[in-house]
């Protein structure tokens, strides 16, 4: 199955550091997660994305051209990328004042390494 993944894709896990639990109760269940490559210093529209349920996590995905919102600008044109993880609060990808961020991993293109990805669960 390994020989099928593009060399260009990014292998991400996402978790949640903390009380996953209490945090999904706190949220609407609505509440989505983004996974986003983005090109550094670039525009803030993604380069590769996927969008999963919070009860998903943790994760392991494989980010590639397949995610792209652009066709024009796909992650295997890429040598550097930017990858963060978003939970939505209100499950829509524009960002509210109640979305978690993972911290952003400057990653470079190709790579074989999985991409690790912490969103902090607030204490209560």
């Amino acid at each position: 199955a390994t020989a099928a993944v593009p060399a260009r894709a990014l292998h991400v896990r996402v978790r949640i550091a903390g009380d996953a639990a209490a945090l999904a109760a706190r949220l609407p269940p609505e509440a989505s997660v983004f996974v986003m490559a983005r090109q550094p210093g670039g525009p803030p529209m993604p380069v590769a994305a996927q969008r999963h349920r919070l009860s998903a996590l943790p994760l392991d995905i494989v980010l590639d051209d397949g995610d792209s919102p652009m066709p024009t600008q796909p992650l295997s044109a890429l040598d550097e990328v930017e990858v963060v993880a978003r939970i939505a609060a209100r499950g829509i990808a524009d960002r509210s004042a109640d979305d978690l961020e993972s911290a952003p991993v400057r990653v470079s293109l190709p790579t074989t390494d999985t991409i690790e990805l912490v969103i902090e669960a607030p204490r209560p």
